[in-house]
């Protein structure tokens, strides 16, 4: 599958084998199969690993837009995560724009303040532009979270 990268960031995909061995706790096979040094952090998110395994047995046409690892590029390290809940124009975002697609992610604590959120999702819709004609990107965040908030305004 396509890396997407950026000036400092690489944004790799999370597979169906990534996301058994991250369930499975398996840390060297998972970092052969990303080609990243996992962070502890990524292992207490066995739920949405476990949605997302579901998702891509489901749809495989949803795979490329599931989840990724955020990479710094230097380093190898994962400093977080981020991806799309669906493939592009579900229906259940349609009534709030159309041609949209939502997305989240996740920066883990260490790497936060240093820009990667925002870097990482203009990575991703930028990408996401060339595969779909997409006019709308939708993130939704609590608004008790100033930095996700100032990033959703920019």
């Amino acid at each position: 599958m396509q890396e997407i990268t950026t000036p400092r960031l690489t944004l790799r995909l999370m597979t169906e084998e990534f996301l058994e061995a991250s369930l499975n706790e398996d840390t060297g096979k998972a970092e052969s199969l990303i080609g990243l040094k996992i962070s502890h952090d990524w292992f207490d998110e066995k739920d949405l690993a476990a949605i997302r395994l579901d998702d891509y047995r489901a749809n495989s046409n949803y795979i490329p837009w599931g989840l990724r690892g955020i990479g710094l590029k230097g380093s190898g390290e994962m400093v977080g995560y981020i991806g799309f809940h669906t493939s592009p124009n579900p229906e259940y975002l349609r009534k709030f724009a159309p041609h949209a697609v939502e997305f989240g992610y996740t920066v883990f604590f260490n790497y936060r303040r240093q820009g990667f959120a925002l870097e990482a999702a203009a990575g991703l819709m930028n990408w996401a532009k060339k595969q779909y004609p997409l006019e709308n990107f939708i993130l939704s965040v609590s608004p008790t979270n100033p930095a996700s908030t100032s990033l959703v305004k920019k």
